[in-house]
């Protein structure tokens, strides 16, 4: 009995500290202006302890917004009509200290003094320009967003423990809103 009091415990210590980090869209839009489509999104990023560890040291990290649009249908599944992706890098510098947040698709960086404002900075988009060709919003549609960690683009040594460790893999549930027009 003790026993399984112990694994209680443990596997409810787990539980907690897993929902202590992870990625949050807590709002998202799309716009057209006129070729462009341009997102706005909040994100609220928590890092794990081992993230931020290894940010402190020097590792970039790439954050991906998937932004996709949907067509519902009567089959089985929705019809994918257009998916974008945008790279956020999140890169401390030591001998600087300062934190540097890179919008790779838009070639332009804003620099930090701390974490915290980095990460601010990183959850609010607004008005990005997604890559085109714009899409069109369909009738019977909505649109999605989800983020998360590219591990794709960690250091090769670090992609192994990252694929299987709950500390590296982080995303947010996928986001979705109606379309009009």
């Amino acid at each position: 009995m003790r026993l399984i009091g112990l694994l209680l415990g443990v596997w409810t210590l787990s539980v907690t500290a897993a929902g202590d980090y992870g990625f949050r869209i807590r709002q998202a839009s799309l716009a057209r202006e006129g070729e462009l489509t341009l997102l706005s999104a909040a994100i609220d990023y928590r890092f794990s302890p081992t993230l931020i560890d290894a940010l402190r040291h020097g590792v970039p990290l790439v954050l991906t917004v998937d932004t996709c649009i949907h067509r519902s249908r009567r089959s089985l599944w929705d019809q994918t009509l257009w998916c974008r992706a945008l790279d956020f890098r999140l890169q401390y510098y030591p001998l600087a200290q300062v934190y540097r947040v890179v919008d790779e698709t838009h070639r332009f960086q804003r620099s930090f003094p701390r974490l915290d404002a980095a990460l601010a900075a990183l959850g609010r988009l607004e008005a990005i320009a997604l890559p085109p060709p714009s899409p069109r919003f369909p009738r019977r549609g909505y649109a999605s967003v989800r983020v998360r960690l590219n591990i794709e683009r960690l250091p090769w040594a670090l992609r192994p423990q990252a694929y299987f460790s709950p500390d590296w893999f982080l995303r947010s549930e996928r986001y979705r809103w109606p379309l009009s027009g």
